[in-house]
C-alpha cells in the first residue's frame, strides 16, 4: 500500500505546478499554441499554501487578476487563435514572466522529500 504524501510534500509538488503554467503563460501566443487556451477562474488555493514567499504571493496575485480579466473579456471565445487573437496572451506575458523568473530565483522544490526550501539540482 503506497503511503500518503505529506501536506508539505502535495504544497511543494503544487508550487512546481505553478512553476509548470507560468512558463507556458510566460511564453504568449506561442505558450497558447504549445497548451492551448485553457483558463481556469477558480479561486486559486495556492495563496493559503507554505512554499511561497510573500513576493512569490504578490507576483502570482498579479498574474491571477490578469487571468480573471481574460477571462471576462474572452468568456465566449473557444478557439486558440481566437483567444491569440484578443492580444490576452501578450498582455500576460510580462507579469508570468516576472513571476517566473522570482520563482525560479528560489527554484522547484523536490517532489519525492518534504524540503524547507528548495534544493540545488546538479
Amino acid at each position: 500500500m503506497t503511503e500518503m504524501p505529506s501536506e508539505r510534500l502535495v504544497d511543494q509538488r503544487l508550487r512546481n505546478r505553478a512553476i509548470d503554467a507560468l512558463e507556458v503563460l510566460a511564453g504568449g501566443n506561442e505558450g497558447v499554441r504549445a497548451a492551448g487556451a485553457v483558463v481556469d477562474d477558480r479561486q486559486p488555493a495556492w495563496r493559503h499554501l507554505s512554499t511561497y514567499t510573500p513576493p512569490e504571493i504578490a507576483e502570482l496575485e498579479r498574474v491571477h487578476s490578469l487571468l480573471l480579466d481574460a477571462c471576462a473579456e474572452t468568456a465566449p471565445i473557444q478557439r486558440d487563435d481566437d483567444f491569440i487573437a484578443s492580444g490576452w496572451p501578450e498582455r500576460i506575458k510580462p507579469a508570468a514572466a516576472d513571476a517566473l523568473a522570482l520563482m525560479l530565483s528560489r527554484g522547484r522544490f523536490r517532489e519525492d522529500r518534504e524540503e524547507q526550501s528548495p534544493s540545488p539540482r546538479g
